[in-house]
């Protein structure tokens, strides 16, 4: 008998490690993961409905339900049981695929970090579910416990995408920038996802009971709810924009899977749009909050299996030689070294320029009657915050161009002093501390045009233009443009047409500044294929735009007086300070050297800090 038992555990044993075993057994993992994945879907879904129809406290207590493991068959009961029950069966199913993946030597290895994570997941899931009744539905609870589910269903559809394609060998390679581009998608879905989350447990839902406006206006009034509200629709809009540019660039991609897992993230997120709207203009319809629920959760599993396949068929494409950099990097900087380089990122020439804008405009703002310090140190703190931020973000972003250019190739990021990932989290972490800083110290609509900026010079001048069109620094100096309505708002709570004026300066005197300085890095640019005017359209169009844009923003800043907006000093100092200007770009548009160049592009930085320190001076003479 003991010789029986023996010989059939040796079968058994042979019988795992034949050669069609492993394919069967991986067979059954891939089955499993994407029918847990779907049932995932569902849960989802079904924890919706609980919202969407008040079932969340059905039950009142946890785990059972009124004290019974088989409750009273009641409508809100069996919607509140039911998703308690699915839980249940997604956990179930989740434990038999941890066996799986744990039954096999080599084979599964690589899966079972991911599934780790995975149990983690679900372990916390379990908890908030019975956190969220006993709190009795506290808001950040609920935020929290969709969180975790969100991540769950991303995290697990990642791990059925991996066991799927174990094998894969497409044949093709994603460039490394697409994959950054897939990765930011997959952020930013996420946090808006999030944000969402937050607006349903705060009851926001129609804090703007219109769309696109809000109570008919652009910008509302700015209540805590509100405010979340509005959040929540600007980041739909970088949701969009980011999505389309992913989708544009997948089409250069030979890999059909890659371009219908792009093209159907672009339709999804319309249709979330929509969706959005219908919330709003249905005053929450039941169905309509669990079809965008679940809208969420499908464009999250698309860029979940994006992000698969992408690193999937990653490759090393031509980016000078930031690997050799790398390697180069020092194995232990000094703690001030350390420190000087995450502020560099921030890039704080650049800042200093901002604040100056954004104080002085307050003082123009306060009529000259003067304002709380404590108001201008916040401000000013998150300002700087907010451009470090966008600064850090876009030193990331740009990190394989920066390598190749003579000008950014003593960068943190190309010489290998900060990685990655950490410059990525520390601009993150900058702008989210400054929207909690101008929001609650000042108020929240500076906040919102302080993240609308950061936003906006990311999203669509970082992430879009810069790379795609030589308008790139037109389009994306409305950032730039920023801080003045920040010091405005800061002051007045409000952005009138003084703050759009100032605004409209900075807007206009950011492409002649700007591209002074590509006339002299044109080779820099030509080389990392940045599409700069002078790059694409040869140095004598570059000259005439400088022209147009230089004129117009004499005019622009002239206009403040003959509007009244400011007195006779500040009309004197802008006129004086425009000749020099005017002389130079003259200079340069008859002799263009690399020296006139350089003289347009100094002497414009001082011409913006005087002319705003001139209307200053203005109101406070006043």
């Amino acid at each position: 008998m003991r010789v029986g038992l023996s010989t059939s555990t040796r079968s058994s044993r042979d019988a795992q490690h034949e050669p069609g075993a492993p394919a069967a057994h991986m067979n059954a993992i891939r089955t499993l993961s994407l029918a847990t994945s779907v049932a995932t879907l569902v849960l989802l879904l079904v924890g919706a409905t609980v919202s969407a129809t008040g079932a969340g406290l059905a039950c009142p207590d946890w785990p059972l339900c009124r004290g019974r493991l088989i409750p009273p068959l009641e409508p809100l009961v069996l919607i509140e049981y039911g998703h308690r029950l699915l839980a249940s069966a997604v956990g179930f199913m989740m434990l038999v695929l941890a066996a799986l993946v744990w039954r096999r030597g080599d084979e599964t290895r690589r899966l079972r970090a991911p599934m780790v994570v995975l149990l983690v997941l679900l372990t916390l899931q379990v908890g908030l579910g019975g956190a969220t009744v006993l709190s009795a539905l506290t808001p950040i609870i609920v935020g929290t416990h969709l969180a975790a589910a969100m991540a769950f269903l991303a995290l697990l559809v990642t791990f059925a995408a991996r066991a799927r394609w174990s094998d894969a060998r497409p044949g093709f390679a994603a460039p490394h920038a697409f994959g950054r581009l897939v990765h930011a998608a997959l952020a930013l879905v996420f946090a808006q996802v999030i944000l969402g989350g937050l607006v349903s447990a705060f009851g926001a839902g129609l804090a703007c009971p219109d769309f696109p406006l809000c109570d008919g206006r652009l910008l509302p009034s700015w209540r805590p709810v509100v405010v979340v509200h509005v959040f929540h629709r600007l980041l739909a809009f970088a949701v969009v924009v980011v999505l389309a540019v992913l989708a544009g660039r997948a089409r250069a991609i030979p890999d059909r899977v890659t371009r219908l897992a792009a093209a159907a993230a672009v339709l999804l997120v319309i249709v979330q749009v929509g969706l959005g709207a219908l919330n709003v203009l249905t005053r929450l319809h039941a169905a309509v909050r669990v079809a965008h629920l679940g809208g969420a959760a499908a464009l999250l599993a698309t860029l979940a299996v994006l992000t698969v396949r992408t690193r999937l068929t990653a490759a090393e494409v031509p980016r000078a030689t930031q690997g050799q950099i790398l390697r180069e990097a020092p194995t232990s900087p000094q703690r001030v070294a350390r420190v000087l380089d995450y502020v560099a990122l921030t890039k704080p020439r650049i800042i200093v320029l901002l604040l100056i804008t954004t104080i002085t405009t307050m003082v123009v703002a306060a009529g000259g009657a003067g304002f709380a310090a404590m108001l201008a140190v916040y401000t000013l703190l998150g300002g700087a915050l907010a451009a470090g931020a966008a600064n850090a973000i876009n030193c990331y972003w740009d990190r394989d161009i920066d390598a190749v250019m003579r000008r950014t190739r003593s960068r943190p990021l190309p010489a290998g002093r900060v990685t990655p990932g950490r410059a990525l989290v520390f601009g993150v972490v900058l702008g989210a501390i400054s929207v909690v800083v101008l929001g609650l110290a000042v108020n929240w609509l500076s906040a919102t045009l302080a993240l609308s900026g950061i936003l906006f010079y990311v999203g669509v001048y970082t992430v879009w233009l810069k790379r795609s069109t030589p308008q790139n620094i037109v389009i994306g100096g409305a950032a730039g443009a920023i801080p003045p309505l920040v010091g405005w708002a800061a002051v007045t709570n409000e952005v009138g047409l003084p703050a759009v004026l100032l605004f409209a300066i900075i807007f206009l005197w950011t492409p002649p500044h700007f591209w002074a300085l590509a006339l002299n890095r044109e080779d820099d640019y030509r080389v990392a294929g940045v599409p700069m005017l002078p790059v694409v359209r040869g140095t004598p169009e570059t000259l005439r735009q400088m022209a147009l844009y230089t004129l117009a923003l004499v005019a622009a800043t002239l206009g403040l007086a003959a509007l009244g907006v400011l007195g006779r000093v500040y009309l004197v100092s802008a006129v004086v300070l425009a000749v020099p200007l005017l002389v130079l770009m003259g200079r340069l548009a008859r002799h263009t050297t690399a020296g006139a160049a350089r003289a347009v592009f100094a002497y414009s930085i001082v011409y913006l800090g005087l002319l705003f320190a001139a209307m200053a001076l203005d109101r406070l003479l006043a």
